[in-house]
């Protein structure tokens, strides 16, 4: 017997006409998890190197390719990944991507030279650049569409709370365990995650339901969200979304996106770009302004509070106004506060630290603000290369900050003269953002004009 029309239901229907179900949560909390470990991650090699250096009897200088091969990672694995994600599902990838990241953490707690820790960091970067895309696509589609931002953000809470955490872990078990301690525990933690959550982990529904070939595991998994929707054998479900043949990121300059793509990747490198050089740069420019070993390290860490805390409030706004009024107001006040902090960076400690924190909260929020407007941007079926590839790009810009913050330190600039260059970079960011504003809502009156003339023709 056909199926009717009134049986046929949109799968963002059955996430927007209920409460938060129990099997979204596990969604988000295991999403959360594996963007913990981006910051995990991020903290523990920085304070690990010093060690390791004196364990391979190698100069820091020397330690430059590891380094760098720890950064190039992400940026392969996120545009491989995220691609492949797209063909294959959600779920099978970020539980692969994982599971490259934990097996190689725990393999450069055997290193014996300088190349095989750059090899393992350049493997576990990718299983890391892999993951984090995917889990914030992934959270994404498990979210009411109207709250998409907001989840996607308390997502990227992850980040920050693994790098504060990550700092309270390091400092116990540097001194009593050795470094190697510490990849042991940033390696064995995710792939724990990972077979424990796997078995009770879904596939992203879009996904089956844009596939088609699974329909009993689409009953099954709209029962534990909506029941009432499946009790009918019958219905049909749907995506507002069609199958796109072909390799996913050419899709990407597809049907007007291009613009919308190169402006995103535009965004990222700036975003991430200024976002590291605060992260590489801070203690030494605050260090160089008289701040003792203890203040500096401090108002780091204050960084990063800054950074939770704008995480969780971010994507409410987004959701809640105008998303691109909420990006070019944070960006705005990101520049203007970055410039305080290189004024300020040589006042007394209490100083420092407020605005440590109301810097973090402008400079990440903007960031983060950003990963929302990317994982809304893009239909399902390519939203993991999009926000892989934005993320790969990312991870290009916050491979130059360092190299351009180190150059400016190197040529004696002072601390407020390095932090109005750099911060400027937000000015170009609220730039790209309102033309992008602009283009966005040119093609969407020039798509409505059609509409509006046959309705009035019809009157």
């Amino acid at each position: 017997m056909a199926v009717t029309a009134a049986k046929r239901v949109c799968v963002s229907e059955i996430f927007d006409t209920g409460s938060i179900t129990p099997i979204q949560i596990r969604v988000f909390i295991l999403c959360l998890c594996i963007v913990f470990f981006d910051g995990f991650d991020l903290v523990v090699i920085s304070v690990a190197l010093p060690k390791i250096s004196q364990f391979l009897h190698v100069g820091m200088a020397g330690l430059g390719l590891a380094v760098g091969a720890g950064q190039l990672g992400p940026l392969v694995g996120a545009m491989l990944l995220g691609t492949l994600a797209d063909r294959f599902g959600r779920k099978r990838m970020l539980l692969i991507s994982a599971i490259i990241f934990g097996v190689f953490t725990v393999m450069i707690a055997t290193i014996g030279s300088v190349e095989q820790l750059a090899l393992y960091r350049f493997l576990s970067g990718i299983g890391l650049g892999g993951a984090v895309p995917n889990a914030l696509a992934f959270g994404c589609e498990y979210a009411p569409t109207k709250k998409r931002a907001t989840f996607t953000t308390i997502m990227w809470t992850g980040m920050p709370l693994g790098s504060v955490i990550s700092g309270f872990v390091a400092a116990w078990l540097l001194p009593h365990y050795g470094w190697q301690k510490l990849f042991w525990v940033g390696g064995i933690a995710p792939l724990l995650i990972t077979l424990a959550v796997a078995p009770f982990l879904p596939e992203s529904l879009e996904f089956l339901v844009r596939q088609g070939t699974n329909k009993l595991g689409i009953m099954n998994l709209v029962a534990k969200i909506s029941p009432k929707l499946a009790k009918d054998p019958d219905t049909e479900f749907y995506v507002n979304d069609t199958k796109r043949e072909g390799v996913p990121v050419k899709h990407l300059f597809t049907e007007g996106r291009a613009f919308t793509t190169l402006s995103i990747w535009l965004l990222f490198f700036l975003s991430f770009y200024l976002l590291w050089v605060l992260i590489a740069w801070t203690p030494t420019l605050l260090k160089n302004s008289g701040a003792s070993v203890q203040q500096y390290s401090v108002a780091f860490a204050m960084l990063h509070v800054g950074s939770f805390i704008t995480a969780l409030v971010i994507g409410r706004l987004m959701d809640r106004f105008n998303l691109y009024k909420v990006l070019v107001t944070t960006f705005l006040l990101a520049f203007v506060s970055v410039c305080a902090f290189g004024y300020l960076a040589s006042s007394p400690f209490i100083v420092i630290a407020v605005m440590a924190v109301i810097t973090g909260l402008f400079v990440n929020g903007g960031n983060t603000g950003l990963l929302a407007l990317c994982t809304t941007s893009y239909p399902t079926s390519i939203r993991g290369s999009g926000v892989g590839w934005a993320y790969g790009l990312g991870k290009v810009g916050s491979m130059l900050g360092p190299v351009v913050g180190g150059f400016l330190l190197a040529r004696n600039w002072s601390v407020a003269r390095i932090c109005v260059v750099n911060g400027s970079s937000a000015l170009l960011i609220v730039a790209v953002i309102l033309i992008l504003k602009w283009k966005t809502a040119a093609v969407a009156q020039h798509t409505a004009a059609p509409d509006v003339a046959r309705a009035a023709s019809a009157h």
